[in-house]
């Protein structure tokens, strides 16, 4: 019991957020999967009646069908990731955090609403379409709308669940900081900045690869099949390399180095991670027009690809003028406290600048307004 009391300390209210992002977890990922059961029998459903070789539009909703099931998965992860966001931010005190954490989860409310839209309007408008794909699935066309449907009530309500944990703990962390940090005003913004920027690169990651995997998905399952000549399959390896080293490397790459630069206070980490997110910012533009002047190839996958897009390019628009004001932080006597916090997350220490002071230690874990 003392790691329980040592994460969420003696709060109620820590407790509280903590149970509710549980159960949330519990009950979408549960719902989740009975979705993708369903979407998986859609699928063996389509391909026991070989509709591919009847109808180009089935061929398409075919291929997508099965995209769809990466995309069921990401969101099973995305609960995850939450949970283990919401204690980090709990044992770290970080109110920075939670407001983040809150725009996530309303980010996962809209993605179930993406989720639904997308179900039912998996084949097209055209009313000789969806006969004929009501003839060969039948009561399986929609099967899973009621699950889809209780996965977007369940995202909502917990959502205006989670603002009002997170109100309460935001009051509660400042009132926590406002007695027990004594510190520079000065090296506090510093030490501030660096927990945004920190926390920015922990949802880069998520979004980034999630993109990815999602694009990367699309091409070996849709497009691979799809590709009858020669000429068409290696304009498609070459779109594959490309994704594979705008998208992929390029994103694991900048965000190592993002982290290693902030952490170590080298310049020439933090000048090439604003190099590379400049880059992938090129990239996503590009597939984005792509996109609008390729629909028919993202039929089932548009919305959820458009949404990961749109999220990363801000994501970036907000994490490289970040970068910068860390930048300029460093050798100004910042690093010093980050190497104290991280040696003991129970220790709290003095914000001064070295030499301003003693330091004090106590048993209270660093905290950030």
């Amino acid at each position: 019991m003392w790691i329980i009391s040592r994460i969420f300390g003696e709060s109620r209210w820590t407790r509280a957020i903590f149970i509710q992002i549980v159960i949330q977890a519990v009950l979408a990922i549960i719902f989740e999967a009975v979705i993708m059961s369903y979407q998986a029998n859609l699928v063996g459903i389509l391909n026991e009646q070989k509709l591919t070789n009847n109808n180009a539009d089935i061929a398409s909703v075919f291929a997508n069908a099965q995209s769809l099931l990466v995309y069921f998965a990401l969101f099973i992860i995305a609960q995850l990731f939450t949970v283990i966001l919401v204690v980090d931010a709990i044992y770290q005190k970080n109110t920075i955090q939670l407001i983040a954490l809150f725009a996530f989860e309303w980010g996962m409310a809209a993605y179930s609403v993406i989720q639904f839209h997308q179900s039912q309007t998996l084949f097209s408008s055209d009313d000789d379409v969806v006969g004929l794909a009501s003839t060969y699935i039948g009561s399986a066309l929609y099967s899973s709308k009621w699950a889809e449907i209780v996965q977007m009530c369940i995202m909502i309500l917990n959502s205006f669940v989670f603002c009002f944990l997170s109100y309460k703990l935001y009051l509660e962390f400042g009132w926590h900081i406002y007695k027990k940090i004594g510190a520079d005003l000065t090296m506090r913004d510093r030490y501030k900045m660096y927990q945004i920027f920190m926390m920015l690169l922990k949802f880069d990651f998520f979004f980034f690869l999630g993109f990815s995997v999602q694009y990367l998905a699309l091409m070996i399952v849709v497009w691979w099949p799809a590709a009858a000549t020669p000429a068409a399959k290696s304009e498609l390896v070459r779109e594959l390399i490309e994704h594979l080293i705008l998208s992929c490397a390029v994103s694991i790459a900048m965000l190592v180095l993002a982290y290693w630069g902030l952490r170590r206070e080298r310049k020439i980490h933090m000048y090439l991670f604003i190099l590379l997110a400049t880059a992938s910012m090129a990239y996503f533009i590009y597939t984005l027009v792509a996109m609008s002047q390729s629909p028919e190839r993202y039929v089932g996958s548009r919305a959820f690809l458009t949404f990961f897009l749109c999220v990363d390019m801000v994501l970036i628009l907000v994490s490289v003028p970040i970068s910068v004001v860390c930048l300029r932080n460093f050798n100004l006597g910042l690093i010093n406290h980050i190497s104290h916090a991280t040696a003991s997350a129970t220790t709290a220490h003095s914000m001064t600048p070295i030499g301003a002071g003693q330091e004090k230690p106590n048993t209270h874990r660093w905290s950030i307004e």
